[in-house]
């Protein structure tokens, strides 16, 4: 039989035959995603096989059930024609200690939970959420203006909320135990939160390359930090105007503010970040501006079944703060059902501009925006001649451009449009679509930017050469 294409991962080991350390794996396994143990592989995937009977199963499984106390499913496979021992353990309602520690899985390795780590993982696997645990501030603690600007904003969802009477209003929504308010309630209406929760901030800066040019912290409660933040793209993010005629009237000239970055998307990603962050994580909000990008950066990362891609299109709502993330729906800022990553991917494609990119990025989530790259004056200056932009902001309007259109609309013969419009599609900037002859159109490179056409704009200049 053909050898089997296997490799070790964050839900699968090799061992080449049983021995007490694979506990560790398994411990490892239960306190994250699960996992599978295969005994009779070498660990660079060559399929040995085990002699196992069923009293050495019996005897492995006691010995989980007695270190570990978890029962497995354990089995016999077969593969490549020889017997492998299958270990399969589902991830665990609490955490498994084994000889003193608790391990995770991560990639191929099994590591120790740091402190901050455990502590986040007990919480989680408790059922309970760390927004919703008491703090130790009281009532007075609370900010009356603060509760007040909540019971304005949720007027429309809440219309029976006295904003006189804010503890039963607070007990209701979950943000007042025993006289105590919850975190929820600190970050969101007590007086200066960052005296409790330092790393409770929005940090904005400003850099070119790695040299800081401004830093701006944003503390307060998380409407202010929110407000504080847009207040500050305003000042620094460039703004155009587009002004729309309706008619021939002074009325009827409508002007259009058209900023860097669609302000309403900007908002959302500083949204996401103050209410799905981590906030036991030691780190605040980190918001950086370079020329050609704008990065948001919140403590941690995605959790569980989430994934940057998924937040492209539908995705499940997975509140990791839910009683903030319902204090900010009842106020109007967002909806329940997960759109709000897909709102910022359509607002970015309605302005021209490259999707957003998500990641899981040192420990957090990560939004990148990025700047138009299609824009006369940046594709002057990799050095593309004024055919090549014509047809660039042409392919822009229209979706796609044929040689033929090139040669229409710039005037030039077939050999110059084919040398054109080829140095667009080494830069990058092009892609070549369709079959042989008349088939043949060219599109934008699925607004994928400018990287690397700085590199290429030697070949741009010399595309030009000799094509006046």
């Amino acid at each position: 039989m053909p050898r089997i294409d296997l490799q070790e991962s964050e839900t699968v080991e090799f061992k080449r035959q049983w021995t007490d350390r694979a506990l560790e794996d398994l411990a490892a396994f239960a306190n994250t995603r699960g996992g599978t143990l295969l005994v009779g592989i070498r660990e660079d995937g060559g399929i040995v096989g085990v002699k196992v009977d069923d009293r050495e199963i019996q005897r492995i499984t006691n010995l989980i059930a007695a270190h570990l106390g978890i029962t497995p499913s354990i089995r016999v496979v077969e593969m490549e024609g020889r017997p492998v021992l299958e270990i399969r353990v589902e991830p665990a309602s609490g955490l498994v200690p084994y000889g003193g520690r608790y391990l995770r899985r991560v990639g191929t390795t099994n590591r120790d939970f740091a402190p901050d780590e455990l502590a986040r993982h007990l919480l989680e696997r408790s059922g309970r959420s760390w927004d919703g645990l008491p703090s130790e501030w009281t009532l007075g603690e609370m900010d009356p203006e603060a509760f007040a600007h909540f019971a304005r904003l949720a007027r429309a969802r809440l219309p029976h909320l006295d904003p006189e009477n804010p503890d039963q209003a607070l007990q209701n929504l979950g943000l007042l135990s025993d006289g105590r308010l919850t975190n929820a309630g600190v970050l969101l209406f007590g007086k200066r939160p960052q005296r409790l929760f330092p790393q409770a901030q929005v940090r904005i800066g400003m850099f070119r390359g790695n040299e800081i040019l401004d830093s701006h912290d944003f503390q307060g409660t998380l409407w202010e930090q929110l407000e504080g933040a847009m207040a500050r793209f305003r000042q620094v993010l460039k703004v155009r105007f587009e002004i729309k005629v309706e008619e021939a009237t002074l009325e009827g000239l409508q002007r259009k503010e058209v900023w860097e970055y669609p302000l309403d998307a900007l908002r959302e990603a500083v949204v996401n970040a103050l209410v799905h962050r981590d906030y036991t994580y030691p780190a605040d909000i980190q918001i950086r501006l370079e020329e050609d990008r704008l990065e948001v950066w919140s403590p941690g990362e995605l959790p569980p079944p989430l994934t940057p891609e998924a937040l492209y299109g539908p995705h499940r709502s997975v509140l990791r703060n839910p009683l903030i993330a319902q204090a900010f729906y009842f106020a109007g800022v967002i909806e329940r059902w997960g759109t709000g990553t897909t709102r910022i991917v359509q607002l970015c494609r309605e302005q021209g501009l490259p999707d957003p990119e998500f990641a899981n990025w040192q420990g957090g989530v990560r939004v990148v925006f990025s700047k138009d790259p299609y824009t006369p004056e940046r594709l002057r200056a990799i050095g593309l001649n004024k055919r090549q932009i014509q047809a660039v902001l042409y392919v822009k309007e229209h979706g796609k451009i044929t040689n033929t259109k090139y040669q229409q609309i710039t005037g030039v013969s077939k050999p110059t449009a084919t040398r054109d419009l080829d140095a667009l599609v080494r830069l990058g900037i092009l892609e070549r679509e369709g079959t042989a002859g008349r088939g043949v159109y060219y599109t934008l490179t699925a607004h994928k930017g400018l990287k690397g056409l700085k590199k290429g704009s030697e070949t741009a200049q010399r595309g030009q050469n000799g094509d006046i």
